[in-house]
């Protein structure tokens, strides 16, 4: 059985929950989403070599305070703090989509303290991935893709959400954006959430929509320092691979590899390659 433990870390006036479950050198993952969903599409395989620590933005799951006026610059700020509190002296960051923004500001802001950066199925530039994800959408998509996705959005509107709690309403509606972000139409991917994630909505509503209007990092990915690895499906329509093709050569030590039977969530649409992928990756660090 893989080992894990929580504990809560003091970062100014908040306590941010830390999870860590599995063995060896650490990789620091954060979440504004929930860590059941992340425990669900990592492969377990992973945590025979790494341990994952996954690090609860504030006001989500067990987190204390409030996500609102916070920033991916911010949090990364929150995340370097716990690193300190944990001990770790230069941390290896993996994010995957919005949680990518963190990762990277954390190698921009702390390159002191980043041994490297995972940027899963993310986008160095938010302020454009809508728009570039929803034109690829158009112009590839086959009818039966627009039609899930039509009938997914119809049956959200039709339930009655008056009463409905924010935080499932705001998971129900990421659900809902079923065919742009997974391959196989007929995957269950509510079940990969293990529940409602606690405080969803207010991340959502206070860093996710904000910062999708205005965060873009492409013009300081020359200075991160750190090796950065981004890791992207092709099919991914929510964090378009066409932003990275862009501007990974920006990068000082950056490399983009491209999952071509994937959406957004190559760690779990093929395991195989993305597990052998990372860890070749994590090996030429030390």
């Amino acid at each position: 059985m893989t080992e894990t433990t929580s504990r809560l870390v003091r970062v100014g006036d908040v306590e941010i929950h830390v999870f860590t479950e599995g063995s060896g050198p650490p990789i620091l993952v954060p979440t504004g989403c929930g860590i059941e969903f992340y425990r669900r599409t990592f492969s377990r395989r992973l945590l025979d070599a790494h341990s994952f620590v996954y690090v609860e933005m504030r006001g989500t799951g067990p987190s204390t305070g409030s996500p609102e006026g916070a920033t991916y610059a911010t949090l990364a700020d929150d995340l370097d703090a716990v690193r300190d509190k944990l001990g770790i002296d230069r941390a290896v960051v993996m994010g995957h989509s919005n949680h990518g923004a963190i990762a990277l500001e954390f190698g921009l802001r702390h390159p002191e303290h980043a041994a490297a950066v995972v940027s899963v199925a993310s986008v160095p530039d938010f302020s454009r991935a809508m728009s570039v994800g929803i034109a690829r959408w158009e112009a590839e998509a086959n009818v039966q893709k627009k039609e899930l996705l039509a009938q997914k959005q119809a049956e959200l509107h039709a339930l009655d959400t008056s009463a409905m709690d924010p935080d499932e309403l705001t998971l129900r509606q990421y659900l809902a954006l079923h065919p742009l972000v997974w391959q196989d139409p007929a995957l269950d991917a509510g079940a990969l959430w293990g529940g409602v994630p606690k405080g969803f909505a207010r991340y959502m509503q206070s860093v996710i929509r904000p910062e999708a209007e205005r965060w873009s990092l492409v013009p300081s990915l020359d200075k991160i320092p750190c090796p950065v690895l981004a890791l992207s499906g092709l099919y991914d329509y929510v964090c378009p691979v066409e932003l990275w093709a862009e501007a990974s050569k920006k990068l000082p030590r950056g490399r983009l590899d491209i999952f071509e039977q994937s959406g957004h969530n190559p760690q779990f649409e093929e395991p195989a390659r993305f597990d052998a992928v990372l860890l070749e990756f994590l090996r030429t660090l030390s």
